[in-house]
């Protein structure tokens, strides 16, 4: 029997860094891909990292759009801080589309840097903001992780 297939091998619940496979998965999806982590997948904390990881990835792939079809993005998104979550509202007045969602402090921080590194204007992480994802990162593996952001 395949030992990365065996249920025992699965980590302990809540032994996973969500919110830093999370980071990982948003800015690096191919790094914990389903075929070399198959095992990992299993695990429900993976399941909502990627998840998350996806959430962002699409609002980011939105504006993109958005941008290119010339619309002012940075008026179209309002950011709402609120007793440690973000929420996040963009519009899309051609589709009379409203998108929203509820954010942790670093999955914001995360989407601040894949919007600034998509080329999105007026929107870029403070160096406070970048520091935690780097924290974040080196939580996953002792440091190598953190190359992920450049």
């Amino acid at each position: 029997m395949n030992r990365f297939r065996h249920d025992s091998m699965l980590p302990p619940v809540g032994a996973l860094d969500t919110d830093a496979l999370t980071v990982a998965m948003a800015v690096a999806p191919g790094v914990y891909s389903r075929n070399r982590f198959f095992h990992l997948h299993k695990v429900p904390e993976m399941r909502r990292a990627r998840s998350r990881a996806a959430v962002l990835r699409g609002i980011v792939q939105h504006l993109v759009t958005m941008q290119h079809a010339g619309t002012d993005v940075a008026s179209a998104v309002g950011m709402d801080r609120h007793g440690g979550r973000v929420r996040l509202v963009y519009r899309m007045p051609a589709l009379r589309f409203e998108r929203s969602a509820v954010l942790s402090e670093l999955e914001a921080s995360c989407f601040l840097y894949l919007a600034e590194r998509a080329g999105l204007t007026g929107f870029f992480p403070s160096q406070g903001e970048r520091d935690g994802l780097h924290a974040a990162l080196r939580r996953l593996s002792g440091g190598e992780a953190a190359m992920l952001l450049r």
